[in-house]
């Protein structure tokens, strides 16, 4: 398996600056979402996956982070002999992964890097080695990552030219809006809009939180923390717009499926608690725009504030209901 499944002169671990440091705290928060319950919405496709990948294929991670996917696949197909590539842009969830598949010869680690002078990331092909490029992927996943590209053209032709023809593609996001979702069915990170509004009402009507309140009158401030927030949990997005996106970028999508995945209101604040600048950082201010870290009892109040807020979202249930959206894509000639 070491002499053939990798193309000739390829390294699994680059010697790069971010696979020399420590595992960091927020890296580690992160990868417990893999123990909440949705994070069922992987089930099908690491299924789609397993029945496509044969011994030899070599699959590409796409902002595969903490190798989520990744340990998920390996775990259910010991017996196949088939590469995965984790591809992403944060050396934090990379190095992490790293940890965790640093003696697994089936596991590859590639960092995508921003571009100061562009103002723009690495696109895969600039990060692959040119034996890979040469080789060509058999098959490309994204989970939980497609709506978060700003350039998606880019990254979809991008994700064509690393392909072989005929290679399959599977994606798959709990924000799209599908038209066949159920109407009791969130898209996952609309729910952060909804915990921003009732998060207001509650600093207005709760005297806890009355030294927050000149924050809500302040028209700029919340604008500058309105577009932080949309830069955290991105506008979502049509299900048509991504499969025009995947047609024109010479990926013609094969199937399209939905699933509802259901979610425990405490496991979504666990997430949501790592991202708090983003979900209710106009209080006490987000670091980005007031330049300093918030005090602790800042920090305290946000988690208070989010639970309180969640609660009246999702009317004091412990569960609500998601909309999943699955799609397999074949790379044309």
């Amino acid at each position: 398996m070491k002499k053939t499944l990798w193309p000739e002169n390829f390294v699994r671990i680059p010697q790069e600056d971010w696979a020399q440091g420590e595992v960091e705290l927020l890296a580690l928060k992160y990868d417990t979402v893999e123990n909440h319950g949705w994070y069922s919405n992987l089930a099908r496709t690491v299924s789609q996956i397993g029945d496509y990948m044969q011994d030899g294929h070599l699959l590409l991670d796409y902002s595969g982070g903490t190798g989520i996917l990744a340990g998920r696949l390996l775990e259910a197909f010991p017996e196949k002999c088939f590469g995965v590539l984790i591809v992403d842009s944060s050396p934090k969830f990379l190095r992490l992964a790293l940890e965790k598949f640093r003696h697994e010869d089936r596991v590859a680690l590639r960092l995508i890097r921003y571009r100061k002078e562009q103002r723009r990331l690495d696109l895969v092909d600039e990060v692959l080695d040119p034996d890979f490029l040469a080789r060509g992927a058999d098959g490309l996943a994204c989970t939980n990552a497609i709506h978060l590209y700003y350039d998606l053209p880019d990254t979809l032709a991008a994700w064509h030219r690393v392909l072989k023809s005929g290679a399959r593609v599977f994606i798959q996001s709990g924000n799209i809006r599908n038209p066949e979702a159920g109407e009791d069915e969130w898209i996952i990170d609309e729910t952060v809009e909804h915990i921003h509004l009732a998060a207001m009402e509650i600093v207005r009507e709760e005297e806890r939180f009355v030294r927050y309140r000149p924050c809500l009158e302040d028209r700029e401030y919340m604008r500058q923390h309105d577009a932080l927030r949309q830069k955290y949990f991105l506008p979502v997005k049509l299900l048509s717009h991504y499969v025009s996106a995947l047609q024109v970028a010479g990926l013609p999508v094969l199937e399209i499926t939905r699933q509802t995945i259901e979610a425990r209101v405490d496991e979504w604040f666990n997430f949501l608690a790592v991202y708090h600048e983003g979900v209710v950082g106009w209080l006490g201010g987000a670091r980005k725009l007031v330049g300093r870290e918030p005090a602790d009892d800042v920090v305290r109040d946000r988690f208070s504030l989010m639970r309180l807020a969640m609660e009246r979202v999702f009317a004091g249930k412990p569960t609500f209901k998601t909309c999943w959206t699955y799609l397999v894509c074949e790379r044309s000639a």
